[in-house]
């Protein structure tokens, strides 16, 4: 119940903090629906895929220190349906005092990837950052916004400025007070160097030095940071062992497969979103790797949305705009659907993000590309009214139908206070369903609003 209310605080918090969208507070059958499933009970398809599947997994014990070089050379991935990192840094001191202590810590699980063959971290993502965190002394300096860690990066910096410690206090042991001129000097560098990295940490990674705390039942708190301890303490540390059960299955494509073990082993907390579980399913292909650079680069996105979503919201939103435009052709003036099967939100996504596993990487770029133009013309002119992802998402579907050359969209500025009156101005965004003659009357009248607009362009 704890991490329910975790995720309920996490919620909340992006909820404020979005910049632009919202439904207007009408009843709207727009967003993808979750399922909500009962803190003791399973879906039962989960429970049917997993039992069809031959399923087995071996244990092995690999030491902390090899756990950390894994996490640095990227031998260990973390898949996109992996939330990000989400403990506090009191955790993070509890966890370390159980490895101090020698007290049973769950095992990590991971699977072979067959392209890389190197593990994808199933379970336990929470429990190897924590570790990677203490050894090298680290946190987030705010507790809201954790980033995604590049290990290799943070672990190169952290290195570093152990090392000009070690250089500065081996000048101090052996010259004390009575330090030559040249010894001073090198100290002042290495001391403004330090402060650089320190910097770097903070302004790339978030991340800041710290001590790890624990109480000690007197009412006080002992630190058992790892610098403290001695030389031979941090080897027998770092050589404790962590059991890994390795998961493998006998699909040739088994992300969906480990995705549903990993709900399976999380039933407890928050279930897993439909975006998420496709991040598990798509997550290495080229579609879902660009779209998560254009959810974490793209200024203006960020703009849009806010904070980036702990459960894939923002995500999801993007692979619905290339999937409507994907699925929809312009026809005598209209918009109309082309989807064999029942069109909704979850079936076209999914159906897109399939069809792209087959596609070039040069027409993986195309259909970046169409957000990305959308994207460059938007222009804020300072309106904070919240935008209708509907509205926002037809314009775009308009927009790519329009056929705009790169030279034209040069020239152009999409105001969102334009975006926004078009829900006020006409009435096909009070009730937005998803059902195939809603969308195609709500993506027509929208194409002719914004073809009317722009007609100089055309």
């Amino acid at each position: 119940m704890k991490k329910q209310k975790a995720d309920i605080d996490i919620m909340k918090e992006i909820s404020k903090k979005a910049q632009y969208f919202n439904n207007g507070g009408v009843e709207d059958n727009y967003d993808v629906k979750e399922d909500e499933f009962p803190e003791d009970e399973i879906d039962e398809n989960i429970i049917g895929d997993v039992l069809r599947t031959s399923i087995n997994s071996s244990m092995t014990g690999l030491q902390l220190e090899s756990i950390i070089n894994s996490l640095k050379s990227g031998y260990f991935l973390i898949p996109g349906f992996q939330r990000k990192f989400i403990w506090t840094k009191k955790q993070v001191a509890s966890l370390a005092l159980s490895i101090i202590k020698g007290i049973p810590v769950p095992p990590l699980y991971v699977y072979v990837d067959n392209k890389t063959m190197k593990q994808v971290i199933l379970d336990g993502q929470q429990r190897v950052t924590a570790i990677f965190l203490y050894f090298y002394g680290l946190f987030f300096v705010s507790e809201h916004g954790h980033q995604k860690l590049n290990f290799k990066d943070v672990a190169d910096i952290k290195e570093r400025i152990d090392d000009i410690d070690r250089c500065i206090g081996k000048y101090n042991t052996e010259h004390g007070n009575q330090k030559p001129k040249n010894v001073k000097d090198e100290i002042k560098e290495l001391r403004e160097e330090r402060k650089k990295l320190l910097s770097d940490l903070r302004e790339k990674h978030g991340l800041a030095e710290t001590k790890f705390m624990v109480p000690n039942g007197n009412k006080e708190k002992t630190d058992i940071s790892f610098c403290l301890f001695d030389d031979n303490a941090k080897e027998y540390l770092k050589r404790r062992d962590f059991q890994i059960a390795v998961v493998r299955c006998d699909k040739s494509y088994p992300q969906k497969v480990f995705v549903n073990i990993f709900k399976v082993l999380n039933t407890g907390g928050k279930i897993l979103g439909t975006q998420e579980i496709r991040n598990g399913i798509y997550w290495e292909t080229l579609l879902y790797k660009r779209l998560f650079e254009v959810n974490e680069e793209n200024e203006n996105w960020r703009r849009i949305y806010g904070n980036i979503s702990q459960f894939s919201k923002d995500i999801e939103i993007l692979l619905k705009m290339l999937s409507l435009n994907h699925y929809t052709i312009q026809k005598n003036e209209n918009i109309i659907t082309q989807y064999d099967g029942t069109f909704n939100w979850t079936n076209i996504m999914e159906g897109y993000s399939e069809k792209c596993m087959n596609f070039s990487p040069e027409q993986i770029e195309e259909e970046i590309r169409l957000l990305l133009k959308y994207l460059s013309i938007l222009d804020f002119d300072d309106d904070t009214r919240k935008c209708n992802k509907a509205v926002f998402e037809a314009v775009f579907v308009a927009f790519c139908k329009l056929g705009l050359s790169d030279e034209m969209y040069g020239h152009m500025q999409l105001k969102l206070s334009w975006i926004i009156g078009l829900e006020e101005k006409t009435d096909i965004f009070e009730h937005v369903l998803s059902n195939k003659s809603s969308v195609e009357t709500r993506l027509t009248r929208t194409f002719h609003e914004v073809k009317k607009e722009y007609a100089k362009y055309l």
